[in-house]
């Protein structure tokens, strides 16, 4: 569906809209990633941090888990077979068909179309845990959007719940030939264009003239979530390949890839 670009959803780049609406990028998704090493260990990170199922007060039902940007269902095919429930949301109808018609846990799976950025529709204090893989905040536009998306899962976990996310590391362009002409480029542009930020890329992608991502700082993604409420931040460097984590030592800030970070909210509900 093409609309005019005033009248995207908040936060959605007209690239990024184009993405949403290509069925050629749903309906070869899984191929054009099967061999990604990330895509085999964040699920491996996730499912060490899931909420035990063996702990669930009687008669009530499995912990809820939130793929954010789901996509075609990866996280929903690795954890539903372990008895967790899924709500899946994804502001592609195409992803979310995928992801029902390839299913073998329906009764399981709950599918929500919806901006990540217009996530109040979620009940307060009703997931066990929420997960945005695969630098899906960075596809958010306008940092204000990034902060309201992560208010939203702040207030949509329940108290003590985890909230584990990806995102890549900005730094790590200084190790890439042309990383650092790039990050010239991107500081000098959110100087002097209003619509623009440290760390915006714009690029070609699977047929797409234009599309978006935000790379973060470490201390830009620390501080969006601390301002949410977020506490015991616990951050994962990712190596280059993406395929282990690397040691927790200081010069990682600029070696990693990218960072998977888990962050709680607090146990008080207030």
């Amino acid at each position: 569906m093409t609309i005019p670009t005033w009248k995207l959803p908040p936060g959605v780049s007209r690239g990024t809209w184009d993405y949403l609406q290509s069925p050629h990028i749903a309906s070869d998704y899984d191929r054009y990633f099967a061999d990604h090493p990330l895509l085999r260990l964040d699920i491996a990170e996730v499912i060490k941090r899931l909420p035990p199922l063996d702990r669930q007060p009687p008669a009530s039902p499995p912990p809820l888990v939130a793929d954010l940007g789901c996509g075609t269902g990866r996280v929903s095919r690795a954890l539903s077979p372990l008895g967790f429930r899924l709500l899946n949301v994804d502001l592609s109808e195409h992803m979310l068909d995928q992801l029902m018609q390839q299913s073998q846990h329906p009764a399981q799976n709950a599918c929500l179309r919806a901006n990540l950025v217009e996530l109040d529709c979620l009940e307060p204090a009703s997931l066990d845990m929420a997960v945005c893989l695969f630098s899906s905040i960075g596809m958010i536009r306008g940092r204000q959007h990034r902060q309201r998306f992560v208010a939203a899962v702040y207030r949509a976990l329940k108290p003590g719940a985890e909230f584990f996310l990806h995102a890549h590391n900005r730094y790590h362009s200084l190790w890439d030939p042309s990383g650092p002409a790039w990050l010239a480029h991107t500081r000098w542009k959110s100087w002097t264009n209003r619509d623009w930020e440290f760390g915006d890329r714009v690029y070609s992608y699977r047929g797409l003239p234009a599309m978006f991502l935000h790379i973060y700082s470490r201390g830009e993604l620390r501080h969006d979530l601390r301002k949410a409420g977020f506490e015991r931040l616990e951050f994962m460097a990712i190596n280059r390949t993406g395929d282990a984590l690397l040691k927790r030592r200081p010069w990682n800030a600029l070696r990693a890839g990218g960072y998977f970070v888990a962050a709680r909210r607090n146990i008080s509900p207030s």
